[in-house]
C-alpha cells in the first residue's frame, strides 16, 4: 500500500513536481516537434515518422509494466528522476548518432522513461488530493503540461532544425527539469507494501473511464508525430505549423476552466460527449476556413477537445477506488492510453493520403468515444473497494 501522512496530503508536495513536469514537457515537445523536420538532413525519408511515434509509444506500453517495480523500489522522487535522466540519455545519443536503427532504439527507451514519469506523477498527485478535487487538478496537471507543450512547439522558430543546436537546448531544458523535483519536494507518498493488479482489480474497471482513456491515446498518439506533417501537406510552412500546434496545446490549457465549468452541470461521460461535439466542430471549422483569427479559434478549441478526454477519464475510473488501489488503477488507465497511442499512427498513417485526412480520423474518434458514452449508461456508484 502507499502510506500517506497528513503533511502528504497537501497539496504543495506536489508543486516541484508540476513545475518540473512543464520543464520537461517544454524539452519533450520541442523534441517531437523538430524530430520530423530533421529527416531531410539526416538523409532519412518522411515516412520514418510514423515508425518513430510507432516505437516511441510502444516504449510508453511497456513501461506501463515496468514502472511500478522500480517506483517500489526507489520510491516515487527516486523513480521520477531516474526516468528523467533516462530521457536525457536517448536525447544525447539521438544527437551523436543519427542512424535510424539507433535512433530507433532511444525513441523506445525515451517511451519507457515518460510512461513511468507520467504514471508516478499522475499517482502521486492523486495521492495528495481529496476525491472531490481530482478532476479539478488533474486538469491543473493537464493545463501545465500544456503549457509547456505550448513552449516547446515554439522552439523550431528559436533554434531552427539544424545542427546539434536543438538537441543541446532540449537536453539542457530538461535537464533542468530536475531541479525543482529535487530542491522543493521535501515530501512524498511512501510505499510500504505493493498491491499488484489481480483479477479483482481488473474486475473494478471503469470502463467508461477506460475507453476514454483508449480514445485520447488514439488521437494523441498521432498529434505530435503526424500533425505537423499534416499541417505541412496543407500547405504551411514550418513557423506557422509551430504556431498552429502551439495553438492546440494552448487550448490544453483552457481545459481546466472549461472543464471545471462543464462538470458542475455534467456527469463526467456526459463532459467527454460534450468535448467530442466541440472537438468534431473545431475539426470542421479548421477544414473549411483560411481566415488566420479563425483557424487560431479552431485549433484553439480542438485543442481543449482533445486534451479534456484524459484527465476526465481519469477521474471517472477513480470514483469507486481507495487509495492502494491508485497506482494500479493509474498503471491500467495508462497502459490503455498507451495501447490507443501504439495503435495511433498505424490508423491514422491510411488517411494521410488525402487531404486534411488525419483531421478526419480524429472526427471519428471523437464520434465513436462519444455513441459509446450516450449508449452505456454510467452504472450506479458502488461501494468502495477495500483490499483484502
Amino acid at each position: 500500500m502507499t502510506r500517506i501522512t497528513e503533511n502528504h496530503l497537501k497539496y504543495t508536495s506536489y508543486n516541484g513536481v508540476l513545475v518540473s513536469l512543464g520543464l520537461f514537457s517544454i524539452g519533450t515537445a520541442f523534441l517531437m516537434s523538430i524530430l520530423p523536420f530533421t529527416f531531410k538532413n539526416f538523409g532519412f525519408d518522411q515516412s520514418f515518422a510514423r515508425d518513430l511515434t510507432s516505437i516511441f509509444y510502444l516504449g510508453v506500453l511497456l513501461g506501463a509494466f515496468v514502472t511500478k517495480p522500480i517506483v517500489n523500489k526507489l520510491q516515487y522522487k527516486g523513480g521520477i528522476l531516474l526516468f528523467i535522466l533516462l530521457y536525457i540519455v536517448t536525447v544525447v545519443i539521438l544527437a551523436i548518432y543519427p542512424h535510424i536503427s539507433i535512433w530507433l532504439i532511444c525513441r523506445f527507451f525515451a517511451g519507457i522513461a515518460v510512461a513511468g514519469i507520467f504514471i508516478s506523477c499522475e499517482s502521486w498527485l492523486l495521492l495528495v488530493t481529496p476525491k472531490s478535487q481530482q478532476a479539478a487538478r488533474l486538469a491543473t496537471n493537464t493545463a501545465v503540461l500544456c503549457l509547456g507543450r505550448a513552449v516547446g512547439q515554439t522552439g523550431i522558430s528559436i533554434t531552427g532544425t539544424e545542427g546539434y543546436g536543438p538537441f543541446i537546448a532540449i537536453a539542457a531544458m530538461i535537464t533542468f527539469s530536475l531541479v525543482p523535483l529535487i530542491i522543493m519536494c521535501k515530501t512524498a507518498p511512501i510505499i510500504t507494501s505493493t498491491t499488484k493488479i489481480s483479477l479483482d482489480i481488473i474486475g473494478q474497471i471503469n470502463i467508461q473511464g477506460l475507453l476514454g482513456c483508449l480514445a485520447s491515446g488514439l488521437i494523441l498518439g498521432s498529434l505530435y508525430g503526424l500533425m505537423p506533417l499534416e499541417l505541412h501537406n496543407c500547405g504551411y510552412d514550418q513557423h506557422k505549423t509551430s504556431y498552429l500546434m502551439a495553438c492546440i496545446i494552448i487550448g490544453g490549457i483552457l481545459t481546466k476552466p472549461l472543464s471545471k465549468i462543464i462538470q458542475m452541470k455534467l456527469t463526467k461521460p456526459q463532459s467527454i460527449v460534450l468535448f467530442s461535439i466541440i472537438g468534431v466542430v473545431a475539426i470542421l471549422g479548421f477544414q473549411i476556413t483560411e481566415n488566420t483569427p479563425l483557424l487560431i479559434v479552431c485549433t484553439t478549441l480542438f485543442g481543449s477537445a482533445i486534451f479534456a478526454l484524459y484527465p476526465i477519464a481519469i477521474a471517472q475510473s477513480t470514483q469507486s477506488l481507495t487509495d492502494e488501489l491508485l497506482f494500479a488503477n493509474a498503471q491500467i488507465m495508462f497502459f490503455a492510453f498507451s495501447i490507443g497511442a501504439v495503435l495511433s499512427p498505424l490508423f491514422a498513417h491510411p488517411f494521410m493520403t488525402v487531404p486534411h485526412g488525419l483531421l478526419d480520423y480524429f472526427i471519428l474518434i471523437f464520434v465513436g468515444i462519444s455513441a459509446y458514452m450516450l449508449i452505456h449508461k454510467a452504472p450506479p456508484p458502488t461501494p468502495k473497494v477495500q483490499l483484502t
